[in-house]
């Protein structure tokens, strides 16, 4: 199997070549870039990794792919990159429109406050923790890893799902040990990333992956280093149940993303609107 390999299609041969959504059972209309575009740097992303997507689906879950993209750029380094920033800005900016509940939670004062610590690196320095517990940045990644478990299936499998759903887990940069990391590249022995020519995603977008071709496909993905996602899209899902209740995993249903989506395109109270 070894280390995936993509290269980009026209929109029409993407079309032409499925007749469902890969999140759900309806007619595709639109192409679906998982990862997505914002997750780049510059927004320079290379091939692979398309899929057709119906209207509803691509459109009802663009913020959960803004939410990723600016939680992978919050880096656990001292320093970080002006473009970083810039480009983080613009995502709130996005978030603000698409997602208001969860500009709230990342800007709530009692979930943040500066502490020593050390980056990537043995030194330490001063930095801004802040605690991502809140209900919509939940639901926004838990979105942004069912899509993104949904899309490996696809990818791996040959097909989109038909049934079943896929157990989400996801870590911020300083919430993944390396012992969870080791356990579960151990049992994901197969590479990927995008390609184009000599160029690679690298540390920008890899993933490791394993499937039996058929009805499962697991796959644990990093985002720039900061943002990691375990998937595990199962077409029998019952058999899975333990990833729930022993590993606090999330199940989404397959073509339930519209409805989770309810939870951050709810009107916010009055009292909390921003500006």
């Amino acid at each position: 199997m070894g280390e995936a390999k993509q290269k980009s299609r026209a929109k029409a041969e993407i079309l032409e070549s499925e007749g469902q959504c890969v999140y759900c059972y309806a007619e595709p209309t639109t192409v679906e870039h998982m990862p997505p575009k914002s997750m780049f740097r510059n927004k320079i992303r290379l091939s692979g990794l398309e899929f057709a997507c119906c209207e509803n689906c691509n459109h009802s879950t663009s913020a959960s792919d803004a939410a990723a993209s600016f939680f992978a750029r919050l880096s656990p380094t001292h320093q970080t990159d002006q473009n970083e920033l810039d480009e983080a800005h613009s995502l709130v900016d996005t978030l603000a429109q698409r997602a208001p509940g969860a500009i709230l939670e990342i800007f709530n004062e009692q979930k943040s406050k500066r502490i020593w610590a050390k980056g990537r690196s043995s030194i330490y320095g001063q930095m801004h923790a802040i605690k991502l517990d809140g209900p919509v940045t939940h639901s926004l990644i838990t979105a942004f890893t069912a899509k993104f478990g949904m899309a490996m299936f696809r990818e791996h499998v040959g097909r989109p799902m038909n049934r079943g759903g896929v157990y989400t887990q996801f870590y911020f940069n300083a919430g993944l040990s390396r012992e969870i990391a080791t356990a579960t590249v151990d049992f994901l022995p197969f590479f990927g990333q995008l390609t184009m020519g000599k160029q690679r995603s690298g540390k920008q977008f890899n993933y490791r992956f394993n499937s039996d071709l058929k009805s499962i496909t697991a796959t644990f993905a990093a985002f720039r280093d900061n943002l990691f996602v375990r998937a595990i899209a199962v077409e029998e899902p019952e058999s899975y149940r333990f990833l729930s209740e022993e590993y606090n995993a999330d199940f989404v249903p397959f073509a339930g993303l519209p409805e989770l989506a309810r939870i951050w395109t709810a009107p916010l109270p009055k009292s909390l609107k921003i500006s």
